[in-house]
């Protein structure tokens, strides 16, 4: 098989149901691997945020990949799909968020509902709008909160992530977390001064 076919073959994969499933698995798998051990909510917040964090990382630099290497077109036509799953995923960890606190009683700061809602807020604004029809209607203001949406949550995960490096006796995965977060971040700054000139 040429390699052209075998492209041709891969962009007609049907990524929207590759990846949201995947996203579904990934869920149920790590809920269904629960260490008997372990305190279940807390575990499915961490297990919940990491799937979201990838799926969001993964829309987050497929323009800039494509823009500084020229791969990663299949990548980029697939963002819808990687954002939908990004909500799924950060919808049950949502859900997880509410029944941590319910369950320990522990009160809930103002920041951290402000800061932290507007996240949620906007993560449903744009998986209401990741349709073709709202992108019509919408226009320009479709843009600006996709645009908006996708680095705020990135700041809330990074804000997140990078407060457990700097902790006595720090888990490991918060510190590579934080690296690949900052590395998706120096990619689209630098797509960002090659497109400029080149425009």
């Amino acid at each position: 098989m040429s390699t052209t076919t075998t492209d041709a073959t891969f962009s007609q994969l049907p990524w929207r149901e590759v990846v949201i499933g995947s996203s579904a698995l990934l869920l149920v798998g790590s809920y269904l691997l629960m260490p008997e051990q372990a305190d279940a909510i807390g575990y499915m917040l961490r297990v919940t945020a990491r799937i979201a964090f990838a799926f969001l990382l993964l829309a987050y630099v497929a323009r800039p990949l494509v823009v500084l290497t020229g791969y990663g077109r299949w990548l980029v036509r697939q963002r819808r799909y990687l954002g939908l799953a990004m909500a799924l995923a950060h919808t049950v960890h949502f859900g997880y968020v509410v029944a941590f606190f319910v369950s320990s009683g522990e009160p809930l700061e103002w920041i951290t509902i402000v800061f932290g809602g507007l996240a949620f807020v906007l993560m449903w604004s744009m998986a209401a709008t990741s349709n073709n029809a709202s992108v019509r209607r919408l226009g320009k203001s479709w843009k600006r909160l996709h645009a908006f949406g996708l680095h705020y949550l990135w700041l809330i995960f990074m804000q997140s992530f990078v407060g457990r490096v700097f902790v006595d006796d720090p888990d490991m995965i918060y510190l590579l977390l934080s690296i690949a977060g900052l590395a998706a971040l120096v990619l689209r700054i630098a797509a960002y001064f090659v497109s400029r000139r080149t425009a």
